[in-house]
């Protein structure tokens, strides 16, 4: 019996990168004509559970393109869709553009992966398709793209730098100006209740005056303590009005135990930053609540370009 063998055509060109993930603790809106000086003011913690991004390069008579998350094909991915057009304008050449997103935690719950996954997505195009951008370059199409598509205002900047980043002055790397603290030894527990749409989060929600938020960031810097920064998050959240009671319920028993918390802004997310040694009576004294745990290291490098031999 004669066997048939299929001849799979080999990418051309591979990239990969990585993004930390991203919870903002407060904010405030910059606007400004300019998309790259657009943003926020503000503080938050970088994730080590974030976004790798793989593109994968083929020969074609014109540009097209797939993104799948997590292996599953997706339409909806309009951050990475804005990120692959971008880039694509300036290939010299067409090409059939496969994209994979591997995320590290739950898609809506204000983990800024929208911004994680725009940003690794450019590093690795940038990379495949040898252009040849430096990494600011390549952040700062990822950052206009979260600003178009609603989708975030300061992630790309933060994640860019990693650590507990204080955006000074908002806009896109290279724009934006930060302080970034280095948490060692600590961990980050998200307690995930429900999604939202940042977009709306972003259009329907009040928010903190630059006065107030420069008073925030002052005092964070100037004690540089995680307590400081979860305390003055938890006021922020508070003076939003838009968090549940699971969240608040919750928070209340973490404060009840020893425990600071706050939410995980654009999203019905709890978080809150413990040592090694106290996760397992983290997780005893919020037992019964329903909301998803996911326990990740923080990040206090920043994206970056995956090369062969990163493990």
């Amino acid at each position: 019996m004669m066997q048939m063998t299929l001849e799979i055509t080999p990418a051309i060109s591979i990239g990969k990168a990585f993004s930390p993930s991203h919870i903002t603790g407060f904010y405030s809106e910059i606007k400004d004509k300019s998309i790259l000086k657009r943003g926020s003011l503000g503080a938050g913690i970088s994730v080590g559970k974030g976004v790798t991004s793989t593109v994968e390069l083929y020969r074609s008579e014109k540009n097209n393109f797939t993104i799948s998350i997590n292996g599953a094909i997706s339409k909806d991915a309009l951050v990475s869709k804005f990120v692959i057009n971008e880039f694509l304008k300036r290939a010299s050449k067409n090409y059939f553009v496969k994209v994979n997103h591997e995320v590290g935690v739950p898609i809506g719950y204000g983990i800024g992966t929208s911004g994680s996954a725009a940003l690794s997505l450019s590093y690795a195009l940038n990379h495949a398709l040898s252009l040849g951008l430096s990494d600011m370059e390549s952040a700062q199409i990822a950052h206009r793209a979260e600003i178009e598509c609603r989708t975030g205002l300061g992630t790309v900047l933060s994640e860019y730098y990693g650590g507990l980043c204080i955006r000074l002055k908002g806009g896109a790397p290279g724009i934006g100006k930060t302080s970034v603290i280095k948490i060692n030894n600590s961990k980050v527990a998200i307690f995930c209740f429900s999604p939202i749409f940042t977009r709306y989060f972003i259009e329907s929600i009040g928010r903190l005056s630059n006065h107030e938020c420069n008073q925030m960031m002052t005092k964070t810097l100037k004690t540089k303590s995680i307590i400081d920064f979860l305390e003055l998050s938890y006021d922020f959240s508070q003076s939003l009005r838009f968090v549940n009671k699971s969240c608040n319920d919750l928070m209340d028993l973490l404060s009840q135990n020893g425990f600071h918390s706050s939410v995980a802004l654009f999203g019905q997310t709890v978080f809150t930053i413990v040592k090694e040694n106290e996760l397992e009576e983290l997780r005893k004294v919020s037992k019964n609540f329903s909301a998803r745990l996911f326990i990740s290291d923080i990040e206090n490098e920043g994206a970056r370009l995956i090369r062969k031999h990163d493990t």
